[in-house]
């Protein structure tokens, strides 16, 4: 008798979890689709303010990046040429 009521009381807390999700699925779904657009304009605000003004027509702008290629002058390995036998 015990058994049977403990898989009863499972299933009576599936079904009631099942239909409280029901009920709570579209406010849920709301709020994360209302946040994630809260995090994207406050991304679109911090990219707009850390934008530089636009030069006056004709002022020449050279933005360089360092190289990232690795150290010309270290070797990497040794060349072994390879020979066919017949």
């Amino acid at each position: 008798m015990g058994v049977l009521k403990t898989v009863l009381w499972i299933l009576l807390g599936y079904f009631l979890l099942k239909i409280i999700g029901r009920l709570l699925r579209p406010w849920l779904l709301a709020y994360a689709r209302r946040k994630t657009g809260d995090l994207f304009e406050q991304a679109a605000a911090r990219a707009q303010q850390t934008r530089q003004a636009p030069a006056d027509e004709g002022d020449v702008i050279i933005d360089k990046k360092p190289s990232r290629r690795a150290n010309p002058g270290k070797k990497v390995g040794e060349y072994i040429e390879y020979e066919e036998i017949e």
